[in-house]
């Protein structure tokens, strides 16, 4: 394989040329023959056309690779790339469970050097996963661990704010702001920008910071169409933290509003 044209493909992804760097990958598995190199290819593609969109596509290519990857420890990548894409399209279930079989049956091999960036992803991705099936107590010390290898991290604003939802439904308020104030701190992307926001305000009124709970919420109530934020749901946020701030009359209106 030639493994300066590879780097580059994978460069040009992780810059965000991903169709670029598909056509590339395209190229070089067309001029390999042996299965463990068009195996690799065909998971590099797989990954492309998953952060593209398409994820039929994604899933064709990555099956090819799984029937002629031979029976050695790329199979791993493998695997996780079969729970990401099950992710993807909302079988958390079967990903979660992908996952806890690699780290059953193979964890000894993911802890090894060679390996050590899988190992971070796949803690990671479970505890993401364990997070979003509500399952908090398991999935904090995974997203914990992870968070300490940051630099492995391939979704860490994801991570930060499961983090903080973790946080706050174990009943751990402080913990749930620092994490949450760095994420709105550093940044994140759109797609999580209003959880920022709601679980703030959450962990604001309960550390009795209602005015600052309030700025969260109204943030919230004034992008909930765009975020697909039920209306009555931030009204009833609202309504509680006005008659905290002794606002009776601003309680008593998102009370209505609450109700429809």
């Amino acid at each position: 394989m030639d493994t300066e044209r590879l780097e580059h493909a994978i460069a040009l992804r992780d810059a965000g040329n991903v169709e670029e760097a598909l056509q590339a990958l395209a190229a070089l598995t067309d001029l390999t023959s042996d299965p463990e190199e068009r195996a690799s290819l065909l998971l590099n593609e797989a990954r492309c056309y998953r952060l593209l969109g398409n994820l039929a596509k994604a899933r064709e290519r990555l099956s090819v690779a799984c029937k002629i990857a031979p029976q050695t420890q790329g199979l791993l990548y493998l695997w996780e790339e079969d729970a990401t894409l099950h992710w993807h399209q909302g079988d958390r279930k079967t990903a979660l469970r992908i996952l806890d079989r690699m780290e059953a049956d193979y964890g000894h091999v993911l802890r090894t050097a060679e390996h050590r960036d899988l190992y971070t992803s796949v803690q990671g991705s479970r505890g993401m996963l364990l997070a979003e099936l509500g399952r908090y107590p398991e999935a904090l010390p995974l997203l914990e661990q992870s968070l300490k290898s940051d630099s492995t991290v391939t979704d860490k604003e994801g991570l930060l704010r499961d983090l903080g939802l973790s946080y706050l439904q174990l009943g751990r308020h402080a913990d749930a702001r620092r994490i949450l104030e760095r994420l709105r701190k550093e940044g994140t992307r759109p797609d999580l920008v209003a959880d920022v926001h709601l679980y703030l305000g959450d962990a604001y009124f309960h550390e009795g910071a209602y005015a600052k709970a309030m700025t969260e919420f109204e943030w919230c109530l004034a992008h909930a169409g765009e975020h697909k934020i039920p209306t009555s749901y931030l009204a009833k946020w609202l309504a509680v933290t006005a008659r905290a701030l002794g606002m009776k009359e601003d309680a008593d209106r998102y009370d209505k509003l609450a109700k429809g």
